[in-house]
């Protein structure tokens, strides 16, 4: 992302950070000067990350950062504590320190929000999301008594998307090649690209096996989804290409480039789906990746409405499949973190997904 695209989209995000934000206050120019440039260096460093010491001695005056989401979690702190009616920036502060792995700290930030706003309803979802990557039982059914006795359809809906995840987790992969009736869609998810555009072992790995998926599906749609351009070319554009060599062809791909992360690629992949239609969906990634990349696309279809079935079919990228049955407690963070992305809280409310 070039240095305009980054700013012009800080600027869309202010516009609706203020929206979101209600009647407008009355801060000073000072104080409303330093809030913007928080949040355009806290975004700026999730974004793309950035120089910690430069952002120490000319953002922070000193305070010590460790690295970038240290920059981002100190840049949404000061920004509440200028605006603590704005409980936008406290979400992204818990935002923050879950991909730093802080889960308590992460915890206390959504009671906070809890205690300014007895209704908020995301940061009671959370909550309960977080219970249980904890595997807390007793957390986990306070979380949510309280969210169902703020929307009880809503805390049934999250209980629903939970019970799926848990199931997902706890599905021991295979190396099986699904072979579908009907009009399945093969969707195969990308992998960063080198610098020099050039695709790594692991994104190769993975159109191994969707090749594999075309010549068992022969009546199948594929989908390449991958939006990261380096040395100006996608993941899509590459694997499109890849796959046209090897015979598929063209007619049955279809390209989509403007994902930017897992999220992104389920939530742009259900919508083509939407459109083009398909009677299930063949999931091709790598086997460390396959549960998040699971939930991800069903909770994606669920939000177009989609009820379809979504059979992994994984690149093995540990030594067994004992190992990558194996789930860690970082990974069950991060399925949980992008289960809630993708069923609409966003990560940085106007900011980011």
């Amino acid at each position: 992302m070039t240095q305009t695209r980054t700013i012009r989209r800080i600027a869309c995000g202010l516009a609706l950070l203020g929206a979101l934000a209600g009647p407008a206050l009355a801060y000073d120019d000072a104080t409303e000067s330093r809030i913007r440039t928080l949040v355009e260096t806290g975004m700026q460093y999730y974004w793309s990350g950035g120089d910690v010491k430069k952002a120490e001695a000319e953002v922070f005056k000193g305070i010590t950062l460790h690295g970038r989401y240290d920059v981002v979690e100190q840049a949404f702190a000061e920004a509440s504590s200028l605006a603590p009616e704005r409980l936008d920036f406290r979400y992204a502060i818990a935002s923050t320190q879950i991909i730093q792995k802080k889960i308590p700290e992460a915890e206390a930030t959504y009671q906070e929000i809890t205690r300014h706003d007895p209704r908020a309803t995301d940061a009671y979802a959370w909550l309960a999301a977080l219970a249980r990557v904890r595997g807390d039982a007793d957390a986990t059914a306070l979380a949510d008594i309280a969210l169902a006795g703020l929307d009880r359809p809503l805390a049934e809906r999250y209980r629903a998307r939970f019970a799926r995840t848990e199931a997902i987790l706890a599905d021991p992969p295979t190396t099986d090649v699904p072979a579908l009736p009907g009009k399945p869609v093969i969707l195969v998810l990308g992998y960063a690209l080198a610098k020099d555009g050039t695709m790594q072992p692991t994104l190769l790995d993975r159109l191994d096996v969707a090749l594999k998926a075309a010549q068992a599906n022969p009546t199948a749609r594929l989908i390449v989804t991958g939006g990261q351009p380096q040395a100006g070319v996608t993941e899509a554009d590459l694997m499109t290409r890849w796959l046209v060599e090897k015979g598929v062809d063209r007619d049955r791909i279809i390209g989509e480039d403007k994902a930017k992360d897992t999220v992104g690629n389920g939530l742009n992949a259900a919508s083509l789906i939407k459109r083009h239609g398909g009677d299930a969906v063949i999931l091709v990634t790598s086997a460390s990746h396959m549960r998040r990349a699971r939930v991800v696309v069903e909770e994606a279809l669920a939000q177009y409405g989609l009820s379809l079935a979504v059979v992994p079919a994984i690149a093995l990228d540990a030594p067994s499949l004992e190992e990558a049955a194996k789930v860690t407690p970082d990974e069950r963070l991060v399925v949980y973190r992008d289960l809630m992305r993708t069923s609409g809280l966003w990560a940085y409310p106007g900011l980011q997904q």
